[in-house]
């Protein structure tokens, strides 16, 4: 027996990257639950505009903002439960989790990235089309969405994630 410093294999790895992951998502999954709460409000309120004739049938937006918003409220309830999901299970130390995580930081990538490049593609940005959501000149927001899900991601996957996880996953032998 020495006394020394406890061997690298006896010593568990600390978990501030899977931790951190994990509360990132469940944080991003409160924040698409608020998004599809307000975008499900707004695809009533625009329905309501149709119907009172607000918005005029024969206009572009008379189809297209109940659509739009209706598959911006039904995209963030996947993104929210699979992070919401992803953060729980990583916070358990299961793997799945990360998986979940990875996918849903994945997806919110890929959609931020893509209302930010909505300027550059369109001369005219807005958010909302039914008018209840102010209108947002700036893409700050969504950089701030993109630069989180990054994080998450980058967390999810490093090795340090992967050696808690697995330091944390008992394993049963086979017989």
């Amino acid at each position: 027996m020495t006394l020394g410093h406890p061997s690298a294999a006896t010593s568990q790895p600390k978990g501030a990257s899977g931790i951190a992951a994990g509360v990132l998502a469940l944080l991003g999954g409160l924040v698409f639950l608020a998004a599809a709460a307000l975008h499900t409000i707004e695809c009533a309120y625009s329905l309501v505009l149709l119907a009172v004739g607000v918005i005029a049938p024969g206009s572009d937006l008379s189809v297209a903002a109940p659509v739009f918003l209706a598959i911006a409220a039904v995209t963030d309830l996947v993104v929210m439960a699979l992070l919401a999901s992803g953060g729980i299970l990583l916070l358990q130390r299961k793997a799945p989790g990360r998986v979940l995580t990875a996918i849903g930081a994945g997806v919110t990538l890929g959609f931020a990235g893509l209302v930010l490049l909505v300027p550059w593609i369109s001369s005219r940005f807005t958010v909302s089309y039914s008018g209840l959501t102010p209108r947002i000149g700036s893409s700050w927001p969504f950089a701030v969405v993109l630069a989180a899900a990054a994080m998450t991601l980058l967390l999810a996957l490093i090795p340090p994630t992967v050696r808690w996880l697995d330091a944390g996953t008992l394993r049963v032998p086979r017989r």
